[in-house]
């Protein structure tokens, strides 16, 4: 089987996503090649890449970072936003920057804002395993498991607190813990088999909601 081209563009983070693509990729170099700067390969035409990673959310502020997203959505077959700075905005919402002459308020987005994305793949970051996992599926065409990530590509926004008002407050949570376990900052806590969130560790990565089985479902049965 011929390998798909995938290329990786990162346009800012922490580089958690970019390390989690890396520790993914020795169990894909069979059925993908992928173009990725810190593998040193070479300076790319987008046309030539059937597949494009985008990580990092896209700095509003910068008309460079807008257009280059732009050009790739024109030659990419597929857009996939990977991490949750790129999917839903993550800790990268809380952005300041531009100290002279005065502070300014930079205006961090999700990729969808700026371009159609086919596929999300949100964590922070997401787990090697869910790289892998996803271009099993991708490949094998099997539409329904790749349902979940084809609908975060849709949400422009996901946190703690959605869990709390979808999922708690109706009281569809089964008490699992799984939203607690998934968190990458500690943000919830369960008290008597319910979460609580931690507002100021919350960094709206989404994960929890991702990964709680009533969320996930309830995205499925009503997103797209």
């Amino acid at each position: 089987m011929e390998k798909l081209r995938v290329l990786h563009v990162d346009v800012g983070g922490c580089e958690g996503c970019n390390v989690s693509i890396l520790r993914a990729y020795p169990k894909l170099i069979d059925v993908i090649e992928l173009n990725m700067k810190y593998l040193m390969n070479r300076e790319c035409d987008y046309s030539e890449y059937e597949i494009a990673i985008i990580t990092g959310g896209v700095c509003m502020n910068e008309p460079s970072t807008v257009e280059k997203l732009k050009e790739i959505r024109k030659h990419a077959h597929t857009i996939i936003a990977f991490g949750s700075c790129a999917t839903f905005g993550g800790i990268l919402r809380f952005c300041r920057g531009g100290q002279e002459p005065r502070p300014d308020h930079r205006n961090f987005q999700p990729i969808n804002n700026v371009i159609k994305v086919d596929y999300s793949i949100p964590g922070c970051p997401p787990t090697p395993q869910m790289l892998q996992s996803f271009f099993k599926y991708f490949i094998s065409g099997d539409e329904r498991r790749l349902r979940i990530f084809k609908v975060c590509s849709e949400i422009k926004k996901l946190s703690g607190f959605d869990l709390i008002d979808d999922i708690v407050l109706p009281g569809l949570c089964i008490g699992c813990g799984a939203c607690e376990l998934s968190c990458p900052t500690n943000a919830i806590k369960l008290i008597d088999k319910r979460p609580n969130i931690i507002q100021e560790k919350c960094i709206r990565c989404g994960t929890c909601y991702i990964r709680c089985p009533r969320a996930s479902q309830l995205l499925c049965m009503g997103g797209g």
